[in-house]
């Protein structure tokens, strides 16, 4: 689903991407899974990192810069450990780096450290109370921490100042899905759709808060437009599997089911 979308809170799409996400279909959690886009330096596995070698290209980037993009692309090869520690030589000499410390945080919370992320995101809203892009993270983890008054907080300040950001409406709709308040959900996740039109995860989440909230047939028209934005999500294919067995189609759900098992099997 990352393919399909087209902007970003912050520097760093996985944000939002997943957040909340389900490994089935109706709100169970997932395991979030390291980023299967297309890498920025495709080739880049094969360069040699021998440390007394230099093999990067001399740039005019600054030092921060240079070990930001170094970080990007250690999480882009699944090099998590890598990416944490040069986040951390970032905000060795620049305390203040508020990209090296709201993506820093995002990749503890995916390590399972949500705790010390909150503490790095709490570090820098310190000092950048009124900055989206930590609120929206800060707000992301405290909802999947179900500490949900909070999140809720964090993510209405957002949108007060920013209506339009769609990250703050996504992530409010996931967590009132986790309040159990479905029908606000589809409200929020709506506007993610209309803000972001092109963004298939948010069409997905949409589909499934209808599902929750009994509106089959809008949860089907989300989950389709969900399909052709991005045809490579298995759980995507799962779900209207399963809404259509319910509404006795079971001839197209075996086709959807059809469809999810041979991504499975790619």
């Amino acid at each position: 689903m990352r393919r399909a979308r087209r902007s970003r809170a912050s520097g760093r799409e996985q944000t939002v991407d997943e957040l909340f996400g389900t490994s089935g279909l109706e709100a169970d959690p997932v395991v979030r899974a390291p980023d299967q886009s297309f890498p920025l330096r495709p080739f880049a596995s094969g360069i040699p990192h021998d440390e007394r070698v230099n093999t990067e290209v001399e740039t005019a980037e600054s030092g921060p810069a240079r070990l930001c993009r170094r970080a990007a692309d250690a999480v882009t090869r699944g090099r998590r450990a890598e990416a944490i520690q040069l986040y951390r030589e970032v905000l060795a000499g620049d305390a203040s780096h508020l990209l090296a410390r709201n993506n820093l945080a995002l990749l503890l919370e995916e390590s399972g450290d949500r705790e010390l992320a909150l503490e790095e995101l709490n570090t820098a809203i310190r000092a950048r109370p009124d900055e989206p892009a930590l609120l929206v993270s800060r707000g992301a983890i405290l909802g999947r921490l179900k500490r949900y008054p909070e999140a809720e907080a964090d993510l209405r300040r957002v949108l007060k100042m920013q209506p339009m950001l769609a990250a703050a409406r996504f992530t409010l709709g996931l967590v009132l899905r986790g309040k159990g308040l479905p029908a606000e959900a589809v409200a929020e996740l709506r506007q993610a759709t209309e803000i972001e039109p092109l963004n298939a995860v948010s069409h997905f989440y949409l589909g499934e808060a209808l599902n929750q909230s009994g509106d089959t047939a809008g949860a089907r028209a989300a989950l389709e437009r969900s399909v052709q934005l991005d045809s490579t999500q298995k759980k995507t294919f799962q779900l209207l599997g399963r809404l259509l067995d319910r509404i006795g189609q079971p001839d197209e759900a075996m086709a959807y089911y059809r469809r999810a098992r041979e991504i499975r099997d790619e």
